[in-house]
């Protein structure tokens, strides 16, 4: 018997993945449940774990590209089946390359074998301005090449047409500089495209005094030791709406219904300068302020250092989008396929106002955005929200003592 390891659909804005690491050799005796590879998505590392016991036979060399639902591993009942499985073994076919000459670009496997089907040679590989192809490269330039208009009269105009439809920078020739995409950014690249491609969103805005919840927030930070701002508050806030604003948590459905969410499991966006992450604080309404901030400085150190597991990223049920840097008035994220709706806080501001003896003071507020899949959320809804976030940040005492 054998036990096949496949790659696991990991996260939904990769195609593919790198197999970073094996774990154990060839011919060890491995046991369920033992982690055993270890593959990096765009966003995370994640180990891969045997299903079964039995000594392992790997198929996939290190530093190559695996997709969801590739076999890159066997596990055997015991090392004669596996030597049986060897001397039975037929040479794989051979694919053909494409035609690429010396000091052409270097692909990987699925990027020549998808190279080779569509019959793409050398000066359309070399023109991605790329030293190694991968797959989603050549996937790019297929769309970009079906993408092109047909030849007319006026190649000049054509010409233009074609590199802004292409819009993936410089062609062969061009003299300017060729800046890769890091594999996190094209993976942002995907979400955002699916995002507009697939949610009707709208946006709705609202404007907080935030005088009351900054104290509190010092206050908690000198009592706790740990740093608590408004960004914790604004996610405890939100944590305790789930079940008086169901739809705002909802994962859209076939488009009749909705799943709703059983509990509250805010994203929370950290970027120290590494890229862009959403790590989930899970089961906001049973943490106290204190907890979510010792919660948000861990992703942050993790964001700056070893990074994320792909489990730590997922299962988010709303977003909560951090503009923080006080010259930023407002701002309208995305909403990320699968939810409904990513809340978006700005920098605090400051304004004169007249206080109830009429004297000129100084006070300050934020603004909160709400943007929303209009398919679920109606604007009245997505207000009312707000409006409910809103009178928690202004009267911020109970948030502190939950």
């Amino acid at each position: 018997m054998v036990t096949d390891l496949v790659v696991p659909k990991l996260n939904n804005n990769d195609t593919s993945y790198v197999l970073l690491d094996w774990l154990a050799e060839d011919g060890e005796q491995v046991r369920a449940g033992e982690p055993i590879a270890e593959v990096e998505t765009s966003k995370a590392a994640e180990e891969l774990l045997s299903d079964g016991d039995g000594v392992l036979h790997r198929l996939v060399e290190v530093n190559r590209e695996c997709a969801p639902g590739d076999v890159i591993g066997h596990v055997f009942d015991s090392e004669e089946a596996r030597q049986r499985f060897l001397a039975a073994a037929v040479a794989p076919p051979v694919v053909p390359l494409p035609d690429v000459s010396p000091g052409g670009p270097v692909l990987t496997d699925s990027a020549r074998e998808l190279a080779a089907a569509h019959g793409l040679g050398d000066d359309e590989l070399r023109g991605l301005g790329r030293s190694v192809v991968r797959r989603t490269d050549v996937e790019r330039l297929l769309a970009d090449r079906s993408a092109a208009p047909a030849a007319t009269t006026e190649p000049v105009v054509v010409a233009a047409a074609a590199a802004l439809a292409a819009g993936d920078g410089p062609e062969p020739d061009d003299p300017r500089p060729v800046h890769a995409l890091s594999r996190a950014q094209r993976a942002v690249a995907a979400v955002v495209t699916e995002s507009h491609r697939e949610v009707p969103a709208a946006l709705a805005v609202i404007k907080v005094r935030a005088d009351a919840a900054l104290t509190v927030a010092r206050d908690l930070t000198r009592a706790t030791r740990t740093l608590v701002g408004l960004p914790e508050l604004l996610v405890k806030a939100i944590g305790g709406l789930r079940e008086d604003h169901p739809l705002l948590f909802a994962s859209p459905g076939d488009g009749s219904s909705v799943r709703l969410a059983e509990a509250a499991h805010v994203g929370v966006t950290i970027d120290v300068g590494t890229g862009l992450f959403i790590p989930v604080v899970r089961d906001v309404e049973e943490l106290t302020c204190a907890e979510i901030a010792e919660t948000l400085m861990h992703f942050r150190s993790r964001a700056g250092g070893e990074g994320f597991r792909a489990g730590e990223l997922a299962g988010g049920t709303i977003v909560v989008s951090l503009h923080t840097d006080p010259d930023v008035v407002l701002a309208g994220p995305i909403v990320f396929p699968g939810q409904t709706c990513v809340v978006a806080i700005g920098g605090t501001q400051d304004e004169l106002a007249l206080d109830t003896d009429g004297r000129v003071v100084t006070r300050r507020f934020v603004n909160l955005s709400a943007v929303y899949d209009h398919r679920v959320v109606n604007g009245r809804e997505a207000v009312a929200f707000l409006q409910a976030v809103k009178a928690a940040l202004e009267s911020p005492d109970r948030l502190a003592e939950e």
